[in-house]
């Protein structure tokens, strides 16, 4: 063991490794003192804080707007530092002024916000610093999502042990006060932010931001329900619970979703470490070696997951009692039934980067909102039907047994395309072609592509049923490398809504003084990739004009069809597609 230790240590990877998981075990060790610390203070300072920091969980997604798994993603498949800091500087002009929004809301109307969070006006006292916390964890998490993705784990890893364990403990020994507490715990993540933000920016900030800007919130905004319900799905519950139960019992549900979380970060090493990686990987067109790496890390997620459940069920009491003392009794029943989530919850922590990285379509989100929609159905059943708290505790484990599920569903199905992908022939490639017009030629005819065609209604762009059915089987038989598109005001933004597939669509010409039309603006915004007619039209894109491509397609004379079948194939390969020029 020691000696393949010291084997991992002499590769880059394995320093990456043996940095985040050192970093996440002090932050794990450093969350349970924090608890401890916590519960030395009494049951109610406890159950306050237990609500404090799942509320801090909950809320912070909203000011990051999904930048943290894009700048982490962007900045990993740049190469050039200046062009990293650039996207550094993009997500800043938003998370910094809701940052600070949520801190003025929080000093404005404490007592409102009191009753949603606390279910009583009396914490109001609370509700500043808590806006603090929630502000000041923002602009840090996008401070250390950038040294991630810099490759630059030692700082990273050091700025995670001092926000997330050394400040809390820290207040915790300074103050005795729970609102003061709160205060010096978001000062000290403030710090910290600074600490990793500003030396980015000594020569001041870069200009002419609006492609990273772009790049991030097209990558990102679609994760947002996704990061919102992943929140929720460990806060609801207490909330609920809260109002039909008082403080206490909504206390117990989240100490239960607590160990969820420190559990959790015995599995967020791989997370962190998977995202950057894997850009890479694909990128570098590494299809073997990264299924094989899945492999490995599904294989030791599982296993780790089910012994710590078991390891958990077996000695819930004695390990609560150890760790907490005399309160202990209040959580031993509540815990063991939250506990049941432990594991699909650690699959979901450990793989969920994967699907990041591979997919263009918010995969994660996608999964995370339907186990939140499987949450509030629950959540609704115990409002209208008078049940007992630990109602609720079951209906969390329920949801998050269902996104286990789903992660080790999607993350089985990367492995098969990957291996797919690494046993093909070089320069094959697998083309849909998504129309709602048989006329339309699509220009791949004389490339040597394998092309099959779908027909949609020209004005498929809602959740029409029948069209997703018929689109998910030809998905599933067919399974293309890329989606083309050829008319982006048709069909266009249907298929960027359903495919998990990258798709590639066509604007269409535009006349003179005309820009294209709303659908085909919105479609551009989520596509992988975009072809222009004419310069005409790449001008009148409202977003994304430097990531547009201005190449006649079809079957005419200015036709170019070995760039486009160039352009599909990069977009495939999850290359960026203004290397595909021929």
């Amino acid at each position: 063991m020691l000696r393949r230790l010291l084997a991992s240590l002499r590769t880059g990877q394995g320093r990456d490794h043996v940095l985040t998981y050192l970093g996440e075990g002090l932050v794990l060790v450093g969350t349970l003192v924090v608890y401890r610390l916590a519960a030395d203070a009494g049951r109610d300072e406890l159950d306050l804080y237990v609500v404090v920091r799942r509320t801090v969980s909950f809320a912070f997604p909203f000011i990051l707007l999904g930048s943290a798994v894009g700048i982490t993603r962007y900045v990993a498949m740049r190469g050039g530092v200046q062009e990293q800091r650039r996207y550094l500087a993009a997500s800043l002009g938003w998370v910094l002024p809701l940052a600070l929004l949520t801190f003025v809301v929080g000093l404005l109307w404490p007592v409102p916000l009191a009753w949603v969070v606390f279910g009583s006006g009396d914490q109001a006292h609370l509700v500043a610093p808590l806006a603090l916390m929630v502000a000041s964890v923002s602009v840090y998490g996008l401070g250390y999502a950038y040294l991630r993705g810099r490759g630059k784990m030692l700082a990273a890893n050091a700025a995670q042990v001092l926000a997330l364990a050394g400040s809390p403990w820290a207040a915790f020994l300074l103050f005795d006060d729970l609102a003061s507490v709160c205060w010096a715990t978001g000062a000290g993540w403030t710090a910290v932010a600074a600490a990793c933000i500003v030396p980015q920016f000594k020569a001041g900030l870069p200009r002419g931001l609006g492609r990273e800007r772009g790049d991030l919130l097209r990558y990102g905004m679609p994760r947002v329900p996704g990061d919102l319900a992943f929140g929720a799905l460990l806060t609801v519950p207490v909330y609920a619970v809260a109002r039909t139960h008082g403080l206490a019992a909504s206390g117990e549900v989240g100490f239960g979703a607590t160990l969820l979380n420190i559990t959790a970060a015995l599995f967020a090493p791989l997370s962190l470490v998977l995202l950057p990686s894997s850009a890479s990987q694909l990128a570098a067109g590494d299809h073997a070696g990264l299924s094989r790496r899945i492999g490995h890390l599904s294989r030791m997620t599982l296993l780790a997951s089910a012994a710590m459940t078991i390891a958990f069920e077996l000695a819930a009491g004695p390990i609560l009692e150890l760790y907490l003392g005399a309160t202990a009794d209040h959580y031993v029943d509540m815990s063991r039934i939250a506990f049941l989530g432990a594991l699909p919850f650690g699959v979901f922590i450990g793989l969920r980067s994967l699907l990041d990285a591979y997919y263009h379509t918010p995969r994660n989100g996608i999964n995370l909102s339907t186990a939140f929609l499987l949450l509030l159905l629950g959540s609704l059943f115990h409002f209208v039907v008078p049940t007992p708290a630990v109602f609720m505790a079951w209906v969390m484990v329920g949801a998050l047994g269902y996104l286990g599920w789903a992660t080790w569903r999607d993350v089985a199905h990367v492995r098969a395309e990957l291996d797919r992908h690494a046993t093909r022939p070089e320069g094959s490639l697998l083309v849909l072609v998504v129309r709602g017009r048989a006329t339309a030629p699509h220009g791949l005819e004389a490339t040597g592509a394998t092309v099959q065609e779908h027909r949609v209604r020209a004005g498929s762009w809602s959740l029409g049923l029948r069209d997703r059915w018929r689109l998910k089987r030809t998905l599933r038989t067919f399974r293309p490398d890329v989606l083309l598109v050829p008319d982006a005001d048709g069909p266009g933004l249907f298929a960027v809504l359903h495919s998990a597939v990258p798709v590639v669509v066509t604007i269409g010409a535009a006349g003179p003084g005309r820009a294209p039309g709303w659908r085909a603006q919105a479609t551009a915004f989520f596509a992988a990739g975009i072809l222009c007619r004419d310069e005409a039209s790449r001008e009148g894109l409202w977003w994304r004009r430097d990531d547009a491509r201005s190449l006649p397609v079809g079957d005419g004379p200015a036709a170019r069809p070995g760039e486009l079948l160039h352009y599909l194939r990069a977009v495939a390969l999850h290359r960026a597609p203004g290397t595909a020029a021929a």
